[in-house]
């Protein structure tokens, strides 16, 4: 399928990067940039498609790696809710 390992880590890049960014959507109330649903994705998104690659404990290394990010960044949890109590 890949006509080289490089072209194998450049496509496992995108995928790691793509499921990033899903965590971070998780934590924003703004809409996927890509499929532009809220708090969703649709079925052929390819950021929601990436996430479903990854397996469990790559996903967990996601959350943690974004979230420590977010920490460090001064960001709290209060963004993970975007609707008003």
């Amino acid at each position: 399928m890949f006509d080289s390992p490089e072209q194998r880590n450049r496509v496992e890049l995108i995928i790691t990067l793509l499921a990033k960014l899903y965590v971070v959507l998780e934590l924003s109330p703004d809409p996927c940039p890509v499929c532009s649903k809220t708090l969703t994705h649709d079925a052929e998104c390819p950021i929601s498609l990436s996430w479903t690659v990854l397996n469990e404990k790559e996903q967990q290394d996601a959350r943690t790696a974004i979230r420590t990010v977010a920490l460090s960044l001064g960001c709290d949890d209060s963004f993970v809710d975007p609707v008003t109590h």
